[in-house]
């Protein structure tokens, strides 16, 4: 489980609601409707021998729908009906209400302002229907300031094909395996924690609101003094101020903890928060996972932090489903994402990258899908995907085969089938350009690890030792990568340089925490590059995975009197794989730094990879001829710098001022002084210790006795026994 120090602050209103007593209802074949029900009616032969579905098939008020008066005989009354999905293909769509009929066939919204007497019979028909299919209705009255909504459905053969109790939710389960992480601002506190619904939502607007579903972090029921349910127009500054509270009594559960809500919360179209109060000894209580979304996380900490809405900061969407009766979702709704610019060579069969969107029902676990290229649509292709749930958004890739040509073309991808059903959703295809060239040269891709940490961070060390426990246990893939540590982030410290400063500019304007992390500069999310540590293995294994079209030959070479580094970068593309004129950055870390006060971090903490110079903070824009580049610089040396602990790291990137997601690293290449290296990221050269650790994984500034963990320069491992 991932934890991310939560610092930033947004400030909301908030207010309250009066209720008032219910003045009229809706009626079905008498009996009482709640807001957001649901009235189901099958398609039967009527008098003319037509097909028709009726709300009142007679005039007696119980057998059919009625408006009813609750407090008065009469009284003016405004009246909507919504057709929000009709396959019925009846001649003739017929609406009465308050003594007058209007033909709704070719409209989707229609008002009428009538006067109510004592029971209104809502006569909608559809007659002569000529197609299997449904028809969704939703039938909205106001008296007074009293605004009541249920929903009609008409059937033949099909229906909305939705259960009249779902679980929604901006979050699906299936985002745990995009993100899982849980936040705090580092300290014990309470937190208030929601989603917001906006007025007139599509698929819960009409729907009524039973129960909550609160995803608890594992090992916190147990700390938990205090847990509420609430909900409100605007957002409470405590729990006592929401519109609705709600205490949770009973034991609680690692995992999804259902809370049934003791009055029912009818939705009426309207827009509402609702979420849930914590208390805990722990400092991180509130769990999230997948990408972000709108209205999908307002955080706020009573008496320590205002309201703030996450959306854009890289935390995901809460994670908290709420039970709906009479919602509108469909089943077999794939929606899918424009891709970004590819580069393949002519007629090769290529995984390009999509995001997923499932706005049905049921979990998407297969799809069939086909492109179009040059005019020319490919046959079905049909693949098992992750699962995803309801309103949950995976990566799928998806096999293209490239035109045979050479020259950049469109290609469209259209989800046609989802689960084997077709697909109903209304963003069915995704755009986006592959370039085609023969010939096409790659190279071995290499990692740029980037941690950002300070002497302040408490949960630094920490972070250290995992990367460092990755190095050795995974040598192969530590040859493959180069670290650079920013001491930036949270606060600063002595070892803290201006360009690392000016690199918290990728944590994208929400705020900064540390440990963090960058692999690549590459955005997982979409949003920014930083992530929270943990999932180094697998971070660098993915960027591996990745074909690289540039490589680095890197040497550097100290000067006679070794106040100086003389750096040589020859560098090569397959082609001009950046948006944005590609640049090389150069590094110079030192390793082996004692610590001067390391929070968490005990007084023999080493500082490893750290930071001392670069050629230039956003790199230097290579100038290059036939895919060719060459770069130099110098490295001016301060005399407290250990000469035999320093070593060069060079970067080629893409940079964009504008969009910490565009500044993606397409190689890198680490070196020692006096040694040379091509696509490796650790000389292979002259190898020589580079760190001795302790079983505990913390570093030796010199051997002691007992075993002892030596990681060598070129990415290896041996162990010693110092007697």
């Amino acid at each position: 489980m991932k934890k991310c120090l939560f610092l930033m602050m947004a400030l909301l209103s908030f207010g309250g609601l009066t209720v008032k007593a219910q003045s009229f209802e809706f009626q079905y074949q008498g009996q009482s409707l709640k807001d957001g029900d649901m009235v189901t009616i099958a398609a039967e032969g009527n008098i003319f021998g037509e097909l028709a579905c009726e709300t009142n098939p007679s005039t007696n008020p119980n057998n059919g729908l009625v408006l009813k008066l609750l407090s008065s005989s009469t009284a003016n009354a405004r009246a909507e009906l919504q057709i929000t999905h009709n396959t019925l293909k009846a001649q003739m769509l017929q609406w009465c209400m308050g003594g007058e009929c209007w033909p709704v066939n070719d409209t989707k919204v229609f008002t009428k302002q009538f006067t109510a007497t004592e029971n209104v019979q809502v006569q909608f028909d559809a007659t002569n229907i000529q197609s299997k299919g449904y028809l969704l209705a939703t039938l909205k009255a106001t008296v007074g300031e009293e605004t009541h909504q249920i929903t009609i459905q008409f059937t033949n053969g099909e229906s909305a094909n939705a259960q009249t109790q779902v679980w929604w939710g901006y979050f699906g389960e299936s985002d745990f395996e995009v993100l899982d992480t849980s936040i705090g601002i580092g300290t014990p506190a309470p937190f208030m924690a929601g989603i917001r619904i906006p007025a007139n939502h599509k698929q819960v607007g009409s729907a009524t609101v039973k129960a909550v579903r609160v995803y608890i972090v594992d090992g916190l029921p147990s700390t938990i003094s205090d847990m509420k349910v609430w909900i409100s127009k605007t957002l409470p500054t405590t729990p006592s101020e929401a519109d609705y509270v709600q205490s949770i009594t009973g034991s609680l559960k690692n995992g999804a903890n259902d809370f049934t809500l003791t009055t029912p919360y009818a939705v009426n179209n309207q827009a509402f928060y609702i979420g849930y109060y914590i208390n805990s000894s722990n400092a991180y209580p509130v769990r999230c996972g997948g990408e972000d979304a709108p209205n999908a996380f307002f955080i706020s900490s009573p008496g320590y932090m205002d309201w703030a809405d996450l959306n854009g900061n890289g935390f995901g969407k809460l994670a908290f489903q709420i039970l709906v009766d009479g919602a509108t979702i469909n089943s077999n709704c794939a929606s899918i994402a424009d891709f970004a610019p590819m580069v393949a060579s002519p007629g090769q069969d290529v995984e390009v990258p999509v995001k997923i969107s499932n706005g049905g029902e049921n979990d998407i676990t297969n799809i069939s899908y086909t492109v179009k290229v040059n005019g020319k649509t490919s046959e079905e292709r049909t693949i098992n995907t992750p699962s995803i749930s309801l309103n949950g958004t995976r990566q799928v890739n998806l096999i293209v085969t490239t035109s045979p040509v050479e020259g950049e073309f469109t290609y469209t991808i259209t989800i046609t089938k989802v689960n084997g059903n077709p697909n109903t959703s209304t963003k069915p295809s995704a755009s986006g350009t592959i370039a085609t060239i023969a010939n096409l040269k790659t190279f071995p891709r290499n990692v740029l690890i980037e941690e950002f940490t300070t002497e302040q961070c408490v949960y630094c060390p920490d972070a250290a030792a995992g990367l460092h426990s990755f190095l050795t246990s995974y040598p192969d893939l530590a040859s493959r990568v180069a670290v650079v540590c920013h001491h930036a982030g949270f606060y600063t410290d002595w070892l803290t340089i201006d360009a690392s400063e000016q690199y918290t500019w990728f944590y994208g304007g929400g705020g900064t925490y540390a440990p963090a992390f960058m692999y690549d500069r590459y955005a997982w999310d979409g949003k920014t590059p930083v992530v929270s540590r943990d999932g180094y293995k697998e971070s660098v294994e993915a960027r591996i995975a990745k074909t690289s079209y540039a490589n680095i030959k890197l040497t550097a070479n100290f000067n006679a009197d070794k106040s100086a580094i003389n750096v040589t970068a020859d560098c090569e593309r397959g082609w001009n794989f950046s948006s944005t004129p590609a640049r090389i950055t150069l590094f110079l870390t030192e390793d082996n730094i004692k610590a001067r006060s390391q929070s968490g971090g005990g007084s023999s903490f080493i500082h490893q990879h750290v930071l001392r110079s670069v050629n230039d903070t956003w790199g230097k824009v290579l100038n290059w001829s036939d895919n060719n580049a060459s770069y130099t610089y110098t490295f001016n040396l301060d005399a407290s710098w250990k000469k035999e602990d320093l070593k060069v790291v060079a970067i080629i990137s893409g940079f964009d001022s504008s969009n910490v997601t565009n500044c993606v690293v397409e190689n890198a290449a680490a070196v020692v002084p006096g040694t040379e290296t091509g696509i490796t990221g650790y000389p292979v050269e002259n190898v020589r210790e580079a760190g001795r650790y302790n079983l505990d994984g913390r570093q030796m500034s010199a051997p002691q006795r007992g075993l002892s963990i030596i990681r060598m320069s070129d990415g290896s491992i041996k162990k010693a026994i110092v007697k």
